[in-house]
């Protein structure tokens, strides 16, 4: 580049001579390529045959999270005279899954937003199944409650990530709606699991294993409920990491590899230069620290460092919120859904004539149990009613139709809205049905106070991967999962504990706890 100099009537004047500079500060600015968000980017990219792909493995994986920590309870009753579990060890196999997913959330959401979204969640459903097919082999109840605790260890860690992962394949303002949509799996898992059980549990054979293992359809039903966290961690594994992940740790270019193969994947005729977009637009809140990647200190130093932002502005507020959503909506949803089976049976069998109160339709619900422990002690039977998979898969048709509808109102409302609807459903439910008494309307509202408290999981879920940056979306969701891990333990031992002494103030308490919900729901932004 040469600075010439000319002179023109006496004066002189500076200019820089193109030729010279082969013209690169006039075309520096034009050549300087454009920034894109990544909502951009998503949106260039458009949805395609990866963007289906991430959807329909995330709806299974989702499936399988709710296989294995529900599916139990079918198995429980099927298998307890070959394992001769005792009362308290069904109890203990009831909730052993649960406490490895609490134990277990803190570390997999550091992890999740450290090492990447797929690997994680790859190894989890890897070791998840591994664990499963052992329980499907165990001989006594220390095996079978040792393999439980590990698959709940195991599967927090898609049980959350998940909705990270499929959400950030997507635009921030259709997050909520696609993780929805996908949630309707959980609803199928309840069809799955009774439907299953119902059909293998109906045949009554034998096979010995080398005289160790008396091999029977209960084992075999473990098989199943595993195979679909086994499909989804290898169908994963042909799929991309996320690209928003990988933006969050300063490795635009691999994310740009992604989205350009995904760009020429859906454009048939396009060259992966033709990709308009060069780089991105650093977020809000995006911050990357790569030393934190590796834990400069320890691990626990690291998870702490990862967890601290959490804790503080612009963070804190929606993510206290969150957490005590899902503490209250899993108090509701799981810690009601322990009396379903039996207070539909009840409601069903009693007479059309006959008026009470959901208390009054639970009172005796501890003797048919007790019977059942006297009739044991002579014949050990466990054979499963029908009854208990008609009412598992009623259910399931009732959380899956619901899971439909509001994915489809999410399109057309804001997730706020129908986040406060749903709340309000719930709480005016549980609240009326300490005073209505026709058999049928109190059949109606309480599966209203349950199933309308379980579908707003996911919107809350939705709203956690849209309100919090990447380098900490996954701990986000993770730990607020746990807390909803713990409303279940704690709603279920609040049954146990006052539904006997007191069973309209227990009502009264988690109806509450659906309106207090609804009250802080108004805090979350509605988009």
């Amino acid at each position: 580049m040469v600075l010439a100099v000319d002179s023109i009537a006496g004066g002189r004047i500076f200019y820089i001579d193109p030729a010279t500079s082969n013209g690169k500060l006039g075309q520096a600015k034009d050549e300087e390529p454009k920034s894109h968000t990544f909502d951009e980017a998503i949106d260039i990219v458009g949805f395609g045959r990866t963007g289906w792909q991430v959807f329909l493995v995330s709806a299974l994986i989702m499936l399988a999270v709710i296989n294995e920590t529900m599916g139990i309870s079918i198995l429980i009753p099927a298998s307890h005279c070959d394992l001769n579990l005792s009362a308290t060890d069904k109890g203990v196999l009831t909730g052993v899954s649960f406490a490895g997913i609490i134990l277990t959330s803190h570390l997999w959401g550091y992890v999740a937003d450290t090492k990447g979204r797929k690997n994680v969640i790859v190894l989890s459903l890897v070791i998840t199944t591994l664990c499963s097919l052992v329980s499907s082999m165990a001989v006594n109840f220390t095996t079978i409650a040792v393999m439980r605790l590990l698959v709940g260890m195991s599967i927090s860690a898609p049980s959350a990530t998940i909705y990270a992962y499929l959400g950030e394949f997507t635009k921030t303002e259709k997050r909520t709606v696609v993780i929805s949509f996908a949630s309707v799996a959980v609803g199928l898992s309840y069809v799955f699991t009774g439907t299953f059980g119902w059909i293998v549990l109906s045949f009554d054979w034998r096979v010995n294993i080398l005289d160790l293992v008396e091999f029977r359809p209960w084992r075999l039903l473990f098989i199943l409920y595993s195979l679909p966290g086994a499909i989804g961690a290898v169908w994963l594994m042909f799929l991309p990491e996320s690209p928003k992940f990988y933006i969050s740790r300063g490795r635009d270019d691999k994310a740009l590899e992604i989205l350009r193969n995904m760009y020429v994947e859906n454009h048939p005729g396009v060259g992966e230069d033709d990709f308009p977009v060069k780089r991105f637009t650093p977020e809000c809140n995006e911050t990357v620290d790569c030393m934190k990647q590796d834990g400069c200190l320890t691990i626990l130093a690291s998870m702490w460092n990862q967890t601290v932002p959490l804790f503080k502005r612009p963070n804190l507020l929606y993510f206290s919120v969150c957490c005590a959503l899902q503490f209250g909506m899993f108090v509701v949803s799981a810690g009601m859904g322990l009396w379903y089976p039996e207070i539909v049976n009840r409601v069903t069998k009693s007479n059309g004539n006959d008026s009470a109160t959901i208390c009054e339709v639970l009172r005796g619900v501890e003797l048919p149990e007790q019977d059942l422990l006297h009739d044991m002690e002579d014949v050990c039977n466990d054979h499963v009613t029908s009854d208990v998979f008609v009412y598992v898969i009623a259910l399931g048709s009732i959380y899956t139709f619901l899971y439909l509808a509001i994915s489809t109102m999410l399109r057309k409302f804001s997730r706020g809205y129908i986040l406060v609807i749903n709340l309000l459903i719930s709480g005016v439910s549980g609240v009326l049905l300490v005073f209505i008494n026709e058999p049928y309307c109190v059949l109606v509202l309480f599966c209203s106070f349950m199933v309308f408290a379980g579908i707003s999981i996911s919107i809350v879920n939705g709203a956690a991967v849209s309100l919090f940056p990447t380098s900490v979306r996954a701990m986000a969701v993770c730990l607020s999962l746990m807390m909803g891990r713990l409303g279940s333990v704690v709603g279920t031992n609040m049954i146990g504990l006052i539904m006997e002494e007191n069973c309209n103030l227990t009502f009264i308490l988690f109806g509450g706890c659906s309106l207090l919900g609804a009250a802080l729901a108004f805090i979350l932004p509605s988009r």
